[in-house]
């Protein structure tokens, strides 16, 4: 019998080695069933491009250097276009100024009807009137023009 103990003892043995082998096995794979997600996880991937220092520098130094012209040209059109508009402005400040002298004026002038006179020196004043606002207008034109060119 001690023959038959002997095995008995060793398939105690190798049925305990299996069963630990089988609780590795479960142990292993509950471990490694989502191994292609985790490899995915671990896998190091470049999101970015590293560069040097210099290659840096020089790549900022050529988009400031294609850039700049566009850049400038845009400032120069901005810059005549707000002098343009000023210019424009002032001119409009200046007609009103004129037209609210005038109108200023024509409040201030007495009436014609207020004159005691005939037909024919009422005609005449009409007349020399209109040539003086016409004058008048003129001159604030020129005066108008003249400030403009000097730049008041």
């Amino acid at each position: 019998m001690s023959y038959l103990d002997g095995l008995e003892q060793c398939v105690n043995s190798l049925q305990t080695s299996i069963d630990t082998l089988s609780s590795s096995i479960v142990t292993l794979d509950s471990g490694i069933h989502d191994f292609p997600r985790i490899k995915q996880i671990i896998k190091v991937q470049r999101h970015f491009h590293l560069i040097s220092e210099q290659q840096l520098q020089d790549r900022r130094k050529k988009f400031d250097e294609s850039i700049k012209p566009y850049l400038l040209r845009a400032f120069q059109k901005l810059e005549e276009s707000i002098s343009a508009l000023q210019r424009q402005e002032d001119s409009l400040r200046t007609k009103y100024e004129l037209q609210e002298a005038r109108l200023d004026m024509l409040k201030n002038r007495p009436p014609i009807s207020a004159l005691p006179l005939n037909s024919d020196t009422t005609d005449q004043l009409k007349i020399t009137i209109a040539k003086r606002q016409k004058l008048l207008y003129t001159l604030e034109r020129y005066d108008l023009q003249l400030r403009q060119k000097r730049g008041y």
